[in-house]
Formats: C-alpha cells, structure tokens, sequence
C-alpha cells in the first residue's frame, strides 16, 4: 500500500513540474487556442443578441404595468396614471413595524450598552412625533384615522420605554408586532383595496384606448422582487382580467425591471428564450430552466453520494 502511494505521489510531482516546465510555443497555442474559443463565443452571442432586438423591435404593442400603466407601440408610448393616495397612506404607515424589524436586526446579543437598537428606536419615536399632527389632516374616514393614530401610538410607547429602559427582549418585541397585527392587517387590506381600484381602472382605460386587433398582439408584463413572483396583487388581478393572455403566455413577469424600455425590452428576451426551447428542445419552456440543470442532477449524483436514511 505504502509503495502505490509513493508511486502515486511520484507520479504527480513528475506532472507538475512538467508543467512548469512546458515548451514556450506549447503554452502560446494554449493561450491562442483560448483567445480563439473567447473570440467565436463573442461572435455567436452577437449574432444571438443581434436577433434578440430585432424581435424586441417586433414585440409591439406592449402593455407596461409600473408605477403606472403604459402602452408602448410604433407611434409612442401613452401612460394612463394610477392614482392610489389611499394605498400609499396605510402601507407608508404600516411601515412602522418594518422599522421596528429592522432596528433589531441583527439581534443585539453583544455590546448591549452600545447596540444600535437604541438610536434607531430613538428615531422611531421622533418620526411618529412628526407625523402624529398630520394624521388627522388625511383624506381618510375617520375610523381609519383611528387606527392609524392607534398603531402608530402603539409603536411610540413600545420604542420610547424601551430606550428608557435601556433593556430590550425578544419578548418584547413579539408583543408589541402581536399588539399591531390586527391594524397592520387591516391597512394591508385596504392598500391593497386602493391598489387594485386605480390599477383596473388604469387598464381598463389602456385597453378601451386600443384596437381590437392591438389588444389581441398585446404582451402584458408587470415587475417586483423575485420574493413576489409567485402571487402578487398584479398578477392575481391580470389572472382574474385577462386569462386568456395568461394562458398564451402573453403576461410576463420582469423581475427587478425598471423603467418602460427595459421591460418592454423583456418581451423581445423572453420571446427568444422560447424559441431557443422551442427550436433546440421542442419545448418553449425549456429554457425556464438552467440549461445544465436536469444534466447537473445526475453529475451530482455521481459527485456526492447520497447518504442512506437513518430510519
């Protein structure tokens, strides 16, 4: 055993410092050989990118649901607002325990005389004193002025006794988020009431300001984080509004898109990647998909066995 591993061992050693050792014109064709391979890469992608914006050019009329909604065609771009103050006024204060959240995290579990919990619950305090004045003057119902005035009171107390107190615990915490829930919950239902009112009327007006035949080549597509891409308020509403363009595959989601070129732009991407499915594979899902994905899952197999169950 002690032989084949000294063997072994002379035998990579011998590798490596033939290697070091390689003739310069041996290394030269390497390196060109790479250039080469980097050089045809760049040519393909090109020629690939190259068809991409012709098709993007071709993907009109497009229907941009961001801060407003937006119809992108040949002749322009028409934006039909949506105006939602409602919206913006029960998630900005419902925002309250984001702040909370955030001024906990990391948990201070070192350094509690210096944590930067304190500063932040300091500031928290002072910006509700700020706003606290300007509730009453809302273009609110006066029982939704309530709870707004009830939750913001709520996290004032929690925030400013805490900084008093100089000591802060898990518990604590979980009380007062537990004490806003019912507010919190309320607010969301109604931003999200308000949201989905500006948002049909936006499209409804976008659609009434088109064609029949525009309306049927519209592709529709709608943006947020990729923590939203599964159910959004969008995209239960467009499932709701427009299901047969969901179904042909003409709503589209741009994750972390902004602005209306770029997501007009995602059309054009998207269409390419099914056709490359669509050519390659047969299937225009497929590049839904890491190209090397279903491949890797059996080199992993290979790579790391699998331990047997402990039952």
């Amino acid at each position: 055993m002690k032989v084949f591993m000294v063997h072994r061992l002379m035998q990579a050693t011998a590798f490596f410092f033939s290697s070091l050792f390689l003739a310069p014109s041996v290394q030269a064709d390497q390196g060109n050989a790479m250039d080469a391979i980097d050089s045809f890469d760049k040519a393909m992608l090109s020629i690939f990118h190259r068809g991409q914006k012709a098709l993007t050019a071709r993907s009109r009329p497009v229907m941009v649901i961001a801060r407003d909604v937006t119809v992108l065609s040949e002749n322009g771009q028409v934006s039909f607002p949506r105006d939602a103050p409602n919206y913006l006024i029960f998630k900005s204060t419902s925002h309250v325990l984001l702040g909370i959240i955030g001024a906990v995290t990391p948990w201070p579990e070192e350094d509690a005389d210096g944590a930067s919990w304190k500063k932040d619950f300091a500031a928290i305090t002072q910006e509700i004193n700020t706003l606290m004045p300007w509730i009453e003057q809302l273009d609110l119902p006066k029982e939704e002025i309530a709870r707004q005035r009830q939750m913001l009171e709520v996290a004032h107390t929690f925030t400013s006794t805490a900084v008093q107190r100089g000591i802060l615990t898990r518990q604590d915490v979980s009380t007062v988020i537990n004490d806003m829930r019912p507010v919190w919950a309320a607010n969301m239902r109604e931003a999200a009431r308000a949201e989905l009112a500006s948002l049909h009327k936006a499209v409804s007006d976008a659609r009434a300001a088109v064609s029949k035949k525009e309306w049927d080549e519209m592709y529709v597509v709608h943006h947020g984080g990729s923590n939203v891409a599964g159910v959004n308020v969008v995209e239960l509403y467009l499932e709701r509004v427009m299901p047969r363009k969901v179904a042909a595959g003409q709503v589209m989601f741009a994750e972390h898109a902004h602005g209306n070129e770029a997501m007009a732009d995602f059309v054009g991407y998207e269409k390419m990647q099914r056709l490359v499915g669509a050519w390659a594979f047969g299937d225009p899902g497929r590049m839904e998909v890491d190209l090397l994905g279903y491949e890797a899952g059996s080199l992993l197999d290979e790579m790391i066995p699998s331990s047997p169950p402990s039952e």
